[in-house]
């Protein structure tokens, strides 16, 4: 037995025998569906490096966040565990956790007191004392919410040895407050260097955290010892608004103001005077206000802005993938793409993120490339970023002795027919404004896969079809009453099973006593479990 922690003899694992991967994982954040999934957008859009990835690595096509926040989601894809962190720390309420607690371990840390040399470049958002313990003294992981480009001055150096200054706003994309007049918030946009020149898009900052990793890798390679495996995290912030957009793809940028639209779905909601038109929760309507993308014009930019930021982080990820292949790395490891979590990109008015249940908030991409894989695989089974750890100490032949609760995904990567254990969560609590929500997936196969969102604090719920990209909330359909009463109990279910989600149950329970199997008469806890 071998421990994480060997002076207090604390997190102990056991490792099997035989060689190890080099594993290199690559995570952005705040990415649209659209994105990467098949469909009209997905056709105007110039990721070479990132469609690649896809015809040789295991695309998961149903992978969900568990949280619609950066630290929540980040959370539960390092410790493998539920997140208690519901808020970000920016919005948070005083003593409210918005940090892991020291006794927590990433996964990481397995891998590093198992002998991998660990390395790391860029935001963590979870707090810096695990990623210090993982990747060492020199490691500099930022912990709010955006990128630190104003007073980086690692950052401001790489900038010099470019002879480029820094960025200054060349036009800006900015919200109008609920008057529909004033100016509201600002979501980047389009920049230039101070001098008044052309920003290239090597000097930006995922570009810089691309440059910092490969150099990292290469010490790291430098450093180790024969047989040893390393393991490198690239954390990006991108395509995340606000968006800084270098110069350079003017005419890219011609070419998708020809192309794309807004959704259906905005141009109903402003037809509908900015209201929207079916059963919503009113937090919905609290962050349209609170973004305030009126304008048509403003929304469209906003649009095009999202995809060309987007193109900027593939061409980072060419050149990380290209350093890969340079130290002849890539073909041998194990590689893994996925992000925080989603982005409404104008859906019913709404972009970012939000605390509300919706399924474009909640879908992550998720490609894992094993060591030698240069086919496409595709997994239609649900999975989420729980299932990130297992997975990855799994790969690096790691079994730790402390209960987690992802699933272990390789058997779906090496082929086997493969079938979750049991459904997973999503929780959302307090951003822009407080709305504890739970939702689960219900899925049967066979086209049978749904969203149900339980919304503490409205009496309206959401029932989405996952197969249908229209995202019509179902929740009022007469011939989907069963369906709902079974989903319903397998809700009540998993929240009575496990302590945990006392929080949720006894509301539950009360609000839909008509549809649950509930035969418990001590709902005061009289009786100790």
């Amino acid at each position: 037995m071998q421990f994480v922690d060997r002076k207090r003899r604390k997190y102990p694992f056991s490792s099997r025998e035989g060689k190890r991967p080099d594993i290199f994982v690559f995570t952005v954040d705040m990415i649209p569906p659209e994105f990467y999934q098949s469909n009209p957008v997905l056709c105007y859009l110039n990721l070479p490096t990132w469609q690649s990835l896809q015809k040789q690595a295991t695309n998961f096509t149903n992978a969900f966040s568990v949280s619609p926040l950066c630290s929540g989601s980040r959370a539960a894809l390092f410790t493998g565990r539920y997140p208690y962190i519901l808020v970000n720390e920016e919005r948070s309420h005083d003593g409210t956790r918005t940090q892991l607690r020291s006794e927590d371990v990433v996964y990481p840390e397995y891998l590093k007191a198992s002998g991998y040399l660990c390395g790391h470049v860029g935001k963590s958002h979870i707090g810096t004392e695990s990623f210090l313990r993982s990747f060492g003294e020199n490691c500099a992981p930022w912990n709010r919410w955006a990128p630190p480009i104003w007073d980086d001055s690692d950052y401001h150096s790489y900038l010099r040895q470019l002879k480029v200054e820094l960025p200054t706003w060349k036009k800006v994309i900015q919200g109008l407050k609920p008057d529909r007049k004033r100016k509201g918030n600002s979501y980047g946009g389009w920049i230039q260097q101070k001098n008044g020149k052309v920003f290239p898009v090597e000097a930006t900052y995922c570009h810089y955290l691309v440059n910092r990793g490969l150099h990292l890798l290469r010490t790291m390679l430098e450093r180790r010892k024969a047989g040893q495996p390393v393991y490198l995290q690239i954390d990006l912030f991108e395509p995340h608004q606000p968006f800084f957009i270098p110069g350079g793809l003017e005419k890219r940028e011609e070419f998708l103001r020809k192309q794309l639209c807004l959704p259906e779905s905005y141009e109903k909601w402003v037809k509908n005077g900015y209201l929207w038109h079916e059963p919503q929760p009113k937090i919905y309507q609290t962050y349209r206000a609170n973004w305030g993308l009126y304008d048509r014009k403003t929304a469209f930019d906003y649009l095009v802005a999202n995809i060309l930021q987007m193109e900027v982080v593939d061409c980072a990820l060419t050149r990380f993938v290209e350093g890969l292949k340079k130290y002849g790395l890539f073909q041998d490891a194990v590689f893994l793409l996925t992000a925080d979590h989603g982005e409404m990109n104008l859906e019913q008015g709404l972009i970012d993120k939000g605390v509300y249940g919706h399924p474009k908030v909640a879908r992550v991409p998720l490609l894992i490339k094993l060591p030698g894989q240069n086919t496409a695989k595709v997994v239609d089974v649900p999975v989420c970023l729980l299932d990130v750890a297992p997975t990855i100490l799994s790969l690096a032949r790691i079994k730790v002795a402390d209960w987690l609760d992802g699933e272990n995904l390789l058997p779906a990567l090496k082929g086997s027919s493969w079938k979750r254990k049991q459904p997973f969560l999503f929780e959302s609590f307090w951003h822009v404004a407080p709305n504890p929500a739970v939702a689960i997936h219900y899925y049967e196969g066979k086209g049978k896969h749904y969203r149900y969102v339980y919304n503490l604090c409205s009496e309206i719920e959401e029932l989405y079809d996952l197969n249908d990209t229209h995202y019509k909330n179902l929740i009022l359909e007469p011939g989907l009453t069963s369906l709902v009463k079974e989903i319903r109990n397998q809700l009540f279910e998993f929240l009575n099973d496990d302590i945990r989600w006392r929080c949720y149950r006894d509301a539950f329970r009360l609000d839909h006593y008509a549809d649950i199997s509930d035969e418990s008469s001590d709902t005061q806890m009289f009786v100790p479990e």
